[in-house]
């Protein structure tokens, strides 16, 4: 295999070119490091730390300059506005201009304004050279400034400027959308407003009419409860439906013997007599109910009872005596007396005398009506005797009930038995 010398040759430069490459970037980056850190052997260069500290030194200086300078120029700016001179050190002002040249009697500058018209000035015979003062440099340019930003102002405050036409008319729109809503909701308000009226004044309307309508109601109930009074009237009067009131006592039995304040009736236990049981004593004499006393049973027997005189109204002149009816309205030989009692009584309340009517041998009816033989009306009993009256029931009043019915004898032989 053979090796193209072209080729080889070119490798050969390559290397070459490599090498020599390398050194000049070694002797380059010792270069940089003497110049930077300093080289003995090389004392006529300057190394990069020490321009740089010559440089530092410099600035120092300048800057000590510059200070120097702008407190002498603020001296001679103060001078310029006309604040200058003292008794001891007069003075004088050259020029007519807007800064005039100040110098002092012994003909030393103070401040002045180069211009190109007046670059010099010769003042006291002799010539003073001028030089541009830095305060004007800067008035100059505040000047500027000042009417630019004047211009500036006036532009972006201009009408042009503060007007933004989107928006503007977005503002517009949204306006006129408000404006649209207060219509709608004054318009709202006007007509609940109006609403509202006529609510009221139809509320007022029916009021007034109910009132009336109540009120012709009234009457016309008023004329018919009379009306209908008056016709209940007409008809217990047409029917002669008057409540009857207990007066004359059917007879249960009679008076077999009397001897002295003890009598003997034909009623015993076959008869369903009992002791205790009283009776009222009577005559019929030429048609009429002639009341003479009342006795009470002490003694019980199969048909025959002992009992007790214990009333007697005239003893002289109409004594009781043998022939004499007796009758209690509680009780009946054949079946039992049905009493409804209704109302509210002065010496016992109602569940008292239904007890003393049971007792005597009475029964209790809770409703008023067919079938009822008597009504114990008391107080606030209208109504019951109301339905009496209707089914011609006989009534009677606790009085009356009381002189008929058992409530505190008990039999002397009940020990003995």
């Amino acid at each position: 295999m053979r090796i193209n010398p072209i080729s080889f040759m070119s490798m050969i430069l390559l290397v070459v070119f490599t090498l020599v490459l390398a050194v000049l970037t070694m002797v380059k980056s010792n270069q940089i490091d003497a110049l930077e850190e300093g080289d003995p052997t090389m004392p006529t260069v300057r190394s990069i730390s020490k321009i740089k500290k010559e440089i530092n030194e410099l600035e120092a200086t300048i800057k000590a300059h510059s200070e120097a300078i702008a407190l002498r120029q603020r001296e001679i700016d103060r001078l310029d506005f006309g604040d200058v001179g003292t008794a001891a050190q007069p003075v004088k002002r050259h020029g007519t201009g807007q800064h005039g040249i100040y110098v002092t009697t012994d003909g030393k500058m103070l401040a002045g304004v180069s211009t190109p018209d007046t670059p010099e000035l010769t003042a006291d015979n002799k010539t003073l050279r001028l030089k541009e003062s830095p305060w004007k440099v800067t008035a100059d340019l505040v000047t500027s400034n000042s009417r630019r930003l004047e211009n500036l102002k006036s532009k972006y405050e201009s009408v042009e400027q503060q007007s933004n036409a989107p928006l503007d008319e977005s503002i517009r729109k949204r306006q006129d959308e408000l404006q649209t809503v207060l219509k709608k909701i004054g318009d709202g308000e006007a007509q609940f407003s109006h609403d509202k009226e006529e609510l009221t004044k139809r509320l007022d309307e029916l009021t007034s009419s109910k009132e009336k309508l109540e009120k012709a109601h009234r009457d016309v109930y008023s004329r018919n409860a009379t009306k209908i009074s008056q016709l209940e009237d007409q008809i217990r009067g047409l029917l002669e439906l008057e409540l009857r009131w207990v007066t004359d006592i059917e007879a249960d039995g009679e008076i077999l013997q009397a001897a002295g304040n003890q009598v003997i009736v034909n009623l015993g236990l076959k008869d369903k007599a009992f002791p205790g049981l009283l009776f009222e004593v009577a005559t019929r004499s030429h048609g009429g109910y002639q009341r003479k006393g009342a006795i009470e049973l002490i003694e019980v027997k199969d048909s025959i009872s002992i009992g007790r005189i214990t009333t007697q109204d005239d003893v002289k002149r109409n004594p009781i005596g043998k022939g004499d009816q007796i009758g209690n309205p509680v009780f009946d030989v054949l079946k039992p007396k049905v009493f409804h009692v209704a109302g509210e009584f002065k010496q016992y309340n109602k569940e008292d005398l239904e007890q003393f009517i049971r007792s005597t041998g009475g029964l209790i009816s809770p409703v008023l009506g067919p079938g009822c033989d008597f009504l114990v009306a008391g107080d606030r009993s209208d109504r019951e005797q109301d339905n009496a009256r209707q089914y011609q029931i006989l009534a009677m009043k606790e009085e009356s009930l009381l002189k008929f019915v058992q409530r505190t004898f008990a039999p002397k032989t009940a020990a003995a038995r």
